[in-house]
């Protein structure tokens, strides 16, 4: 099921959460093309640009964490190394295999719901770690 931004993703830091807003309309936008069969060209696309957008985010987010000194900082990069290895694994098998609604279905797994657990389950953390490190000073 396509997700929308909601507030509820909010980690509190503006840029970041612009930046997820993005991600959103990125992970609505390539699984919209996966399901146009005719749209290969599109869906290549969309890959590729999940990919440079997925890059630059973990840039920004590693940076704040960085200036944040926050310690799970290698682990959180591991995440988002684990990410851009399953993106390339369905960009593999959209060559081999091409658009089907079950690569569809993954890649809303992969965008969307990896999403919404990483922000839940791991960018709350760094965002909650700078908020303390405020209140500390």
């Amino acid at each position: 099921m396509l997700r929308d931004w909601s507030d509820v993703y909010s980690v509190g830091i503006p840029e970041i959460d612009e930046q997820h807003q993005g991600f959103f309309a990125a992970s609505h936008r390539l699984y919209e093309q996966i399901l146009d069969r005719d749209a290969k060209q599109g869906v290549q696309e969309a890959l590729a640009f999940m990919r440079h957008y997925a890059d630059s985010h973990f840039q920004a987010e590693e940076a704040f964490m960085r200036q944040h000194d926050y310690p799970a900082l290698k682990a959180h990069q591991a995440l988002h190394a684990a990410f851009f290895a399953r993106l390339d694994a369905l960009a593999e098998d959209l060559a081999t295999f091409g658009p089907s609604p079950d690569l569809a279905d993954r890649a809303l797994d992969l965008t969307q719901d990896w999403l919404v657990e990483h922000i839940a389950d791991e960018d709350v953390l760094y965002a909650l770690h700078a908020r303390s490190q405020t209140a500390d000073a």
